[in-house]
Parts: C-alpha cells; structure tokens; sequence
C-alpha cells in the first residue's frame, strides 16, 4: 500500500453565521462530562466506500466541501474554537466560541490502496491512521486548532472519509448525530431532520457557571511528552466480527449461567473478551483486573435529556473481579452480572452527585488513566447510526478509528455492516491478539 498524499487543504465556514440566530458570537459554557476530557486526545472515526468507476470524484469532493458548508450551518460549535479564560484565583474556565473561524476539509489521494486493503485484514493497516487529520492533537488545543476536521481520501475504488472531532465539544453519540445530518444534506435536503440542542446542563442553583478548576497547559504539555504516558500508543489493533445470531447465544449463556434475563448483549459480548483477554495472559488468580465501559447519561437524567443534546453526556466507569472469579466455570454470567450491577447504580442522584463533585475536585481522563496492563476499557456504541450515512454514492461499507488515544487495553465497538452484527476493534500486543484469535472458547462465537 502506497502512503498519502494531501491534495489540498480548505477551511469551511457556515455561510450564514451572521444571519439570524447567529448574529453573535455565541459562547457556549461547559460541564464536566465535556471538560474531563481537556487533556484527552480528539476523537476519530471514518468510514469506507466503494464508489461506482463512472464516479467524478473531482465533482464529488466539491460537493462534500458545499454539503459540509451547508450542514455547518445547523451546527455553529464546530466552526468555532475552545476559549480557555484565567482567573485571579488560579483557576479557569473553559468555553466554546462560536465565531466562525472554520472547519478543516482535506482532500487525500492513496493511489495504490484498495478498498479490500482496509476492509479484509485481520489486523488494521498502518495506513488507515494517515486517513485522519490533526493526529497528535489534544483537546485542549482547541483554543487555535479546529473543532471538527474532515479528511477525504481517495482510494483505488473507493474513498474514506476520516472525521476528527475535539471530544470537550462532542460525544460519540453527537458525533453520529452531526454525521447522519451531513449524509441528509448531501443527498439533497435542505436542512437535517433532527435539529441539534446545544445548551448545556447545570443542575440548578447547584454549580457556578462557568465552572472554574485549576488546569495548568504547561503542565498538560510536560504530561503529553511524557514518555510513561505514550508507551504502548499505537498497539497492533485487530477486528473481531460478531453476527446478530451468535451474540444472541453469548447473551442467552451468560443469562443462564447467572438464572437471569436481566443481562444485555454488550454486557455479555464485553465479558467474553474481557475473559479470553485475561486467560491469554496467564495471570494469577488472586490478582484484580478491571474492565471500564462508558455510560450513557441522557435517559438516566430526572427529567432525560432531549436526545438530541449536544455535547457529552457520558461518564466512564468500571467493574473490579479477581482473574480466578472471572475464569472460574459459570464466569461468564457471574461477572456479566457484576457489570450489570455497577451500571445499574448510576442512578440520577448518583450523576448528580458526580458532577457536583467533579465541580469541587475535578478529575481529567488521559490515555494512560484508562487502559493499563490489568485494564481494559471500551468506547463507542454499535446503536449508532453508521451505516446509514448515504452521502449519495451509496451505504458505507466498514467503519473504522483512527490512532488518536490507541493504547493497549483499548476496545472501540461498532455496529457491523450486517442488521444486528458487531465488530470489536481491539487494541493489545501482538502476542495477546494471536492468543484470543486462538481460543476455541472465545473464537466460537466470533465469525471471520
């Protein structure tokens, strides 16, 4: 496979910012689901095409460039940039400014790379990272970098379009919301079908907005280049597929084996691995092992949040087993259940009181904060809409990450391109992964 070339490089406005409701620069206040993640990598996610041979692709990049204009429109936070305001007290506060300064499009040629090249391998090409823009950047650094920047790469027979998103800004599940609204307008509507909310929520007349916290760039500087934080970044990273009918049987075992049917299928399909993981590395069985998962806070809320929210509402959280527990006959379902217990406790007095306290002593995700040697730690959601993402050539044909905040322990699950299938895109030395593709317990339930 042939490396990338940047054909060109475009800053994209939304054409009506001074019309309207946008007449001003719109500040946006933050709440902690959002500023957890400041010292965190962005957020990247693509996906693949086939286009037909007869495709122009030159009148298909000018396109997307005016579809994406046209959709920014509906979505002002993403022209804009992350202000970082210092206080007397030495503390901060941080912001969204929707002013306008623009989104990155970059238009990429791969010239000797085929669709088939990132769609049938085991492990994850190399190439696929060089897919995505602004790799290497931090949340933070949205106060001059671009919120949301588009990579559109040309491929033999197809193309990839990389999107890479500041994570304060926006969830996964804002993200697919925003991406689905773009494929709408790119196939001629005038505007999205589900608008987007953007104001933020604040408990009332609990928190200061904005919230201020001590957060030191320097310091997040020196953190960054620290080589302890960046060790293992970029592991192998190998896909693992899951039909609707097998994971069906994966979530009936493990309801058996606990005498429930409370039991969901990620919660059984996440213990699956997490077993087969730790059986690889031959730990002992006293030893404590943790797998982390991230919830969902729209429908927990009291009130719920409107579904179409956006920013984050999401916090990460973890289940603790000793590796003889989660190995021993009957594993499954037992620490399935454990899982299912420690999600169910997120209640809505729970997040609120969470984020009261996050108010008080705040607390930052890193890379190295959330997947060591003894955890794990799963993103993304196969319940949103990928697949759908019609840009008018056709249905998407995979999906993929890019390498921003990859480290061993790093699981991303996706739908697959199959009704009701799953994909697991795992991060893990070599050895580990050639261990799990070779367990008759893990490996019957997964499809090549």
């Amino acid at each position: 496979m042939s490396s990338v070339q940047v054909i060109s490089t475009t800053t994209i406005y939304a054409p009506n910012h001074n019309l309207g409701n946008n007449s001003t620069d719109q500040e946006i206040d933050l709440t902690p689901w959002d500023l957890q993640f400041l010292p965190f990598g962005v957020n990247q996610k693509g996906l693949l095409y086939h286009h037909p041979k007869e495709l122009n692709t030159s009148n298909q990049i000018h396109h997307l460039k005016h579809s994406l204009s046209t959709t920014l429109d509906f979505f002002p936070p993403f022209t804009g940039r992350l202000k970082i305001t210092e206080h007397r007290d030495n503390t901060i506060s941080c912001s969204i400014t929707c002013n306008n300064e623009g989104a990155l499009f970059l238009h990429a040629i791969a010239k000797n790379t085929s669709v088939a090249d990132i769609l049938e391998p085991t492990y994850l090409p190399p190439i696929l990272h060089s897919f995505f823009p602004l790799n290497g950047v931090k949340n933070y650094q949205g106060t001059s970098q671009p919120l949301l920047a588009v990579q559109v790469t040309e491929l033999l027979d197809g193309i990839f379009i990389g999107f890479t998103i500041n994570h304060v800004v926006v969830d996964g599940k804002s993200i697919w919301h925003f991406v689905n609204s773009w494929a709408e307008i790119s196939k001629g509507c005038l505007k999205t079908s589900k608008l987007p909310t953007f104001e933020r929520w604040f408990p009332n007349n609990i928190i200061q907005r904005p919230i201020r916290f001590p957060f030191t760039i320097e310091q997040q500087n020196n953190n960054s280049n620290n080589k302890g934080e960046d060790q293992n970044l970029n592991p192998p990273e190998r896909l693992f597929h899951f039909t609707k009918e097998n994971i069906a049987k994966l979530k009936l075992k493990a309801n058996i084996e606990v005498g429930t049917k409370k039991l969901s299928s990620l919660q059984a399909l996440f213990t699956h691995i997490w077993r087969s993981i730790i059986r690889s590395k031959l730990l002992e069985p006293q030893e404590e092992v943790k797998y982390m998962v991230v919830i969902g806070i729209r429908p927990r809320l009291v009130p719920a949040l409107q579904e179409d929210y956006f920013g984050n509402a999401m916090i990460i959280c973890g289940v603790t087993m000793k590796v003889g527990e989660l190995l021993e006959e009957g594993g499954l379902g037992k620490s399935a259940w454990e899982m299912n217990k420690m999600i169910a406790l997120h209640s809505d007095e729970k997040l609120k009181k969470h984020y009261e306290t996050w108010s008080k002593t705040p607390t930052f995700i890193t890379p190295g904060s959330v997947a060591n040697s003894n955890t794990l730690v799963t993103s993304s959601s196969p319940w949103f809409d990928v697949y759908g993402n019609d840009f008018g050539w056709g249905k998407p044909v995979g999906v993929r990450s890019g390498g921003a905040n990859k480290k061993n322990g790093k699981i991303s699950v996706f739908a697959g391109v199959e009704e009701g299938s799953m994909d697991l895109e795992v991060c893990l030395p070599y050895e580990i992964l050639e261990a799990i593709g070779n367990d008759p317990e893990f490996m019957a339930f997964v499809s090549i």
